[in-house]
C-alpha cells in the first residue's frame, strides 16, 4: 500500500490524521476497472527515534467503484447525522482517500460487504441500504466484529459471515414477497369439546363434577380424611 498523504489535508470523516490514529482509508482507484479499496489502519504517534514511520495496514474489502458510487451518498448521510448530535464537524468523501473513524469504519464495512459481490442486483442493493440504515450503531459494531473474525480479508468474499451478511442485508426484496407473507408449519390441535359451550341464547351448561375413581391416578393422592 502508497503512504497516503500525511496531516489533515485528507479528506475525512472524524479522522483527522490516518498516520496517528486507528482508523479506516477509503481508496478510490482509476481506470478501466476502477475500485474501492478499503484498508484498516494501525495509526500510531511516532516514537522519538523515527525520522519516518509508515503504520500497518490490512485489506478488509476491495470492490466495484459502481456499487460504492451508489452507498457512498448514504454512508455520508448516516455518518455525518452522527456526528451532528456529537457536536463534531461533517465529513465528506474524497476524491482519491478519505479517512474514517474506527467505529464509522466498521459500519461501513458491514454494508460493503454485504453488497461487494457483482451478481449483487440493484435492487438488492437498495434493500441492503434501507436494512443497514434500520441497524442501530451497536448492532453493525457486532456484527462487524463477528465477520472480521473470521472472513475480514479482501480475498475471503463471499464466505462464511461475509456471504451471511448479504443473506440477511439484501433480504427484502419483490422476489422475497413470496417468503415474507408465507406462513408455514402453523396448525391446531385436535378439537376439544368445550362442556360449557351453550347456543345463542341459551345458558351455558355447567360442567358436573367428575368423581374420582380407583382407576384415577389421582385417586391415589387425595388428601387422607380428617381423624374422629
Amino acid at each position: 500500500m502508497k503512504a497516503v498523504n500525511q496531516g489533515s489535508g485528507i479528506a475525512n470523516f472524524d479522522c483527522a490524521d490516518i498516520y496517528q490514529e486507528h482508523g479506516y482509508l477509503v481508496r478510490l482507484t482509476k481506470g478501466r476497472e476502477a475500485k474501492v479499496q478499503v484498508f484498516e489502519v494501525f495509526g500510531r504517534p511516532p516514537t522519538e527515534r523515527e525520522a519516518q514511520w509508515a503504520p500497518e495496514t490490512i485489506l478488509r474489502c476491495e470492490a466495484s467503484r459502481d456499487v460504492w458510487d451508489v452507498i457512498s451518498p448514504e454512508l455520508r448521510s448516516e455518518f455525518n447525522r452522527r456526528l451532528k448530535t456529537e457536536g463534531k464537524p461533517s465529513g465528506r468523501w474524497g476524491a482519491d482517500e478519505t479517512a474514517v473513524q474506527r467505529l464509522l469504519g466498521k459500519e461501513l464495512l458491514v454494508l460493503l460487504w454485504a453488497v461487494e459481490l457483482p451478481d449483487v442486483k440493484p435492487e438488492e442493493v437498495a434493500v441492503a441500504i434501507r436494512n443497514w440504515v434500520g441497524l442501530k450503531a451497536e448492532e453493525r459494531w457486532w456484527l462487524y466484529t463477528m465477520t472480521a473474525a473470521a472472513t475480514g480479508l479482501a480475498h475471503q468474499y463471499g464466505m462464511g459471515w461475509r456471504g451471511a451478511l448479504r443473506q440477511a442485508l439484501c433480504f427484502g426484496t419483490r422476489n422475497d414477497a413470496f417468503h415474507l407473507g408465507a406462513v408455514a408449519g402453523r396448525g391446531t390441535l385436535a378439537p376439544r369439546a368445550n362442556e360449557s359451550y351453550a347456543p345463542a341464547g341459551g345458558k351455558p351448561k355447567r360442567a358436573k363434577p367428575k368423581k374420582s375413581t380407583p382407576d384415577d391416578p389421582g385417586f391415589l393422592f387425595a388428601p387422607p380424611l380428617p381423624a374422629e
